[in-house]
Formats: C-alpha cells, sequence, structure tokens
C-alpha cells in the first residue's frame, strides 16, 4: 500500500516537469506563460517559440508519461490497474502544476504516451487521425479532440473483444473527458471561427 502511494506521488512529480517552461526560460529567458495562449504545452510552445521546440516537448512530455506507467506498473500484482493510475498521475502532474500556480498543459500529450503505454493499436490510429485532421484543416486543437475520440473508440472495440480490459476502457474515457474539458475554450473558437490555424504565430 505504502509503496503504491509513494509511486503514485513521485509519477505525478515527474509529470509537474514543465518541459515547455523549462525550455524558454533555458533558450529564450522568457516566461512561456506571458507569451501566446500562455499555455505552457507544446502547442503553444510551437506557436511562440517554432517547430523544432514544440517537437522537443512533445517528445520529452510524450516519452516520460508512457515510461512512467509503461515500466512501473510490472512492479505491482494488478499491472493493468496500475498503468491506469499511474498515467492519471503522470497527466495530472502536466495538467495542474503546482509549482507553476497549477497550471499546466492541456494533457494531449501526456495523454499520448500513457495511450502508448495502454494499447499502442489504438494510439497508433490517434495519431494518425490528428495528422490527417492537422494537415487538412489546420487546427491542432481540431486535431487533438479528434484523436482522442478516436483513442475512446478504438480502444474500447479492442479491449471490448479482444484482451476486455476494464481499466484500459476506463482510461480512454476518462482520457477522452478531461481533453475536451481542458480544450472548451478551443471548442469555442473553433465554433466562432477564431481558433488560431498552425502556421500563424498568436501575438
Amino acid at each position: 500500500m505504502y509503496k503504491a502511494i509513494i509511486i503514485l506521488i513521485l509519477s505525478y512529480l515527474v509529470g509537474t516537469i514543465p518541459t515547455g517552461y523549462l525550455l524558454l526560460k533555458i533558450t529564450r529567458k522568457e516566461d512561456i506563460r506571458n507569451l501566446g495562449s500562455g499555455n505552457i504545452g507544446f502547442t503553444n510552445v510551437l506557436r511562440v517559440a517554432g517547430l523544432f521546440s514544440g517537437i522537443v516537448v512533445l517528445l520529452v512530455d510524450t516519452g516520460k508519461a508512457f515510461a512512467i506507467p509503461y515500466f512501473l506498473s510490472n512492479y505491482f500484482e494488478s499491472p493493468s490497474l496500475f498503468r491506469m493510475l499511474l498515467g492519471i498521475s503522470v497527466i495530472l502532474g502536466n495538467t495542474f502544476n503546482p509549482f507553476l500556480k497549477f497550471k499546466g498543459g492541456k494533457g494531449v500529450a501526456a495523454g499520448l504516451g500513457v495511450a502508448l503505454a495502454i494499447n499502442p493499436y489504438s494510439a497508433i490510429f490517434c495519431v494518425t487521425a490528428f495528422s490527417v485532421v492537422v494537415l487538412i484543416f489546420r487546427y491542432i486543437s481540431l486535431g487533438s479532440l479528434t484523436a482522442a475520440a478516436v483513442f475512446l473508440i478504438s480502444n474500447t472495440l479492442f479491449h471490448r473483444y479482444q484482451e476486455k480490459n476494464i481499466w484500459a476502457i476506463i482510461f480512454a474515457a476518462l482520457l477522452f473527458i478531461a481533453v475536451y474539458i481542458r480544450h472548451i475554450s478551443n471548442i469555442k473558437r473553433l465554433f466562432q471561427g477564431e481558433e488560431n490555424k498552425i502556421g500563424k504565430r498568436k501575438q
């Protein structure tokens, strides 16, 4: 019990490592929270600092969110359950950072990392959906929302008819809800035609 609590707390703390914030502080001496949308996630970093910086944030945030649940869950008797719990801990750390006044990213990159740990097949589907939507419509937010929906559907179907992992299904549902809640402002701007397209930096 104590081991589980300690590891879950450590997972949360790993999630709080603010990649986007640290990257811009180190490379540009700027606070990402004062630039663009003010979000520390990869989308805002991409807009204000360019493609390379955005990719770095995406890879680091996705990588740590994948590694924690994928490797540490094997130390528990119920790896499927703890893969979900550890993943949720990392995502919570990413989105609600106590060191940045509980502000963080929108959980998309971290969510992708956990999705890869839980069901890489469905994660590939959601990455494909994200890429297609962004290439066609040029909205990263729309791509993220679509990817969350695709992961929920494909993961649910996979685990219902194949491995029957209820925890994976629950995680997909929670991730879907979290992504949509974190993107409420983006959804409003999409309907109003005011959402910024990729390639257009937000001033």
